[in-house]
């Protein structure tokens, strides 16, 4: 359950990531404050379960799997996002 547990919250953190970065860029701060908050929320509850699993080596592997995977689907959600709001670099 752990490991699956990581695998998503990475996942689902990385994709906020990747939305907050590019919606700094953009011309809607609304879209930018709800990203954000998305975003740091997301990372609270991420290090607060890996720190709860002790940090445990094992843990990395999918960390990083859903971090890479939650990375480049963020991207792909944010452009669809944008173009529906109409957000202009």
């Amino acid at each position: 359950m752990t490991f699956i547990t990581i695998l998503f919250l990475a996942f689902i953190q990385n994709v906020s990531f990747t939305m907050v970065s590019r919606s700094r860029n953009r011309d809607n701060m609304t879209y930018h404050a709800i990203c954000s908050v998305f975003s740091n929320g997301l990372w609270f509850a991420t290090m607060h379960f890996l720190v709860a699993s002790e940090l445990n080596w094992f843990m990395a592997i999918p960390y990083i799997a859903g971090t890479v995977s939650g990375s480049v689907f963020g991207a792909k959600v944010s452009m669809r996002i944008e173009k529906i709001i109409g957000a202009k670099a």
